[in-house]
């Protein structure tokens, strides 16, 4: 900085030609401004870090859905069929019939929606049938249970394949030949065809097949 006296001007102000750095003034500000940005940043990730621990709370795929109730069946649980109160019984311990389950199910303790749910079958188990309940319900052998039963809904018949009886293929055979052994007649193996729901004439070793009357 540079400063000039003329003698003239004692006892009058003091003009003053130059620069002044406020390096420290300065510094000051800056520290500050930093400060409040940095408090309110880490205040916003704490923020939204909570918000991720409420979303955290939903099941693992993200659907807010709880992971048991996607084990229960929505083909049934969103037709209103039964009701509360006594399963329907016949007495009959006698296997009248088969079932091929077309999706997975859920088999309950009751022909009722609202009753207990014993257990989950997968897509196509066979249940073999002891009743036909007259709310579209089927009576099956359920070895969970502890009466040895329990049911399963069909309503519309749109979720069991229900035949008389069931086969398990063996070696050598064919279509026609087992419709010949069980049926009497070759050409009613269209029936087992249209009844298992195939869509050729192929079938396997091992493979089961229901069977419609004799």
């Amino acid at each position: 900085m540079s400063l000039i006296i003329d003698e003239s001007m004692f006892g009058k102000p003091l003009r003053v030609s130059g620069t002044i750095y406020l390096e420290d003034a300065s510094e000051d500000e800056d520290t500050g401004s930093t400060d409040t940005g940095t408090t309110t940043g880490d205040q916003d990730t704490e923020d939204q870090g909570t918000g991720d621990q409420d979303s955290g709370e939903l099941d693992t795929d993200g659907s807010g859905t709880d992971t048991d109730s996607q084990n229960e069946t929505p083909e049934t649980d969103d037709v209103d069929t039964g009701e509360t109160g006594d399963a329907e019984n016949d007495g009959n311990t006698e296997v009248i019939g088969y079932a091929k389950l077309r999706t997975m199910m859920n088999i309950r303790d009751k022909n009722s929606l609202d009753s207990e749910i014993v257990t989950i079958y997968k897509k196509d188990t066979f249940v073999p049938i002891l009743q036909y309940c007259s709310n579209s319900w089927v009576r099956i052998i359920c070895e969970e249970a502890d009466c040895g039963y329990a049911y399963v809904c069909n309503t519309d018949n749109v979720y069991l394949i229900i035949g008389k009886s069931i086969y398990t293929v063996q070696k050598g055979d064919t279509i026609k030949s087992i419709a010949a052994d069980l049926l009497g007649d070759e050409e009613r193996y269209t029936e087992i065809k249209s009844l298992n729901e195939f869509s050729s004439n192929v079938i396997a070793e091992g493979q089961v097949l229901l069977i419609p009357e004799v």
